[in-house]
């Protein structure tokens, strides 16, 4: 059929001249998530390498004094050779890169936008199926997860935004010597909410419901007025709890 190839910018004309392939929408999610996955995991990555400061931590394997009292003459392991860890010769703190040391601290974030963009498309194609039933539509769930999965999309331009702008706040940032402050300090630029990041979110949740709303009313064969109910309800709850990621 003749038509748009996406329904990105004329989601009506798409809609009404291509099917709903289930496949395309698995290539568009995964598309997203590893874009985002990338986008995330990019950003973190660059900045931690930044971050060749040396700090002291404690050495793991330097056993406690008084643990190590215990292998002394009177002690309750006299008999026993004291393990490596009270040698003199091993010191109580090492010095370690901090970068290294804040990547493993929020390296976590990355696998958990690997599995959560997919759960989030389940998420939302679930209650956009809902929707579309209180409005009275009949339509199969797996072309709902079709719609969602095109309105996934606009994630990518809230990413671009908010990781553009993540750069210039982590590159004036003034990390505290202690891994687990700077690691608070990073996820405080990540979570925190600036007036271009909500901007980027209001658009990306508007463009998303534009592309959904025309889909919906082709999945569950309603008009679009009824659709928009649905998808709108949809988006209202995303701005409480859509992540900025």
């Amino acid at each position: 059929m003749s038509g748009p190839r996406t329904p990105l910018l004329k989601p009506r004309e798409y809609f009404e001249s291509k099917s709903l392939s289930f496949g395309r929408a698995v290539v568009v999610v995964a598309l997203v998530t590893v874009v985002t996955t990338a986008g995330v995991g990019g950003l973190l990555w660059t900045f931690t390498q930044q971050l060749d400061q040396q700090v002291s931590v404690d050495n793991p394997e330097h056993h406690p004094e008084h643990m190590c009292e215990q292998y002394e003459p009177g002690g309750a392991f006299d008999d026993i050779d004291a393990p490596p860890g009270c040698d003199a010769a091993v010191s109580e703190t090492v010095d370690k890169r901090l970068g290294d040391m804040v990547w493993q601290e929020v390296s976590w974030l990355i696998p958990s936008v690997l599995i959560g963009a997919p759960l989030v498309w389940l998420f939302e194609g679930f209650f956009l199926y809902l929707g579309g039933l209180v409005v009275g539509g009949e339509g199969r769930f797996t072309d709902t997860l079709v719609v969602a999965g095109w309105g996934m999309v606009s994630k990518l331009f809230r990413l671009l935004v908010v990781v553009a702008l993540m750069s210039y706040q982590l590159s004036q940032l003034s990390l505290p010597d202690s891994p687990a402050g700077a690691r608070d300090a990073i996820l405080g630029v990540i979570s925190g909410v600036s007036p271009v990041a909500a901007v980027a979110v209001f658009v990306a949740i508007a463009w998303g419901t534009y592309i959904r709303t025309y889909g919906l009313a082709r999945a569950h064969d309603v008009d679009v007025s009824s659709a928009a109910v649905a998808t709108v309800g949809l988006a209202l709850a995303g701005l409480f709890f859509e992540p900025i990621l």
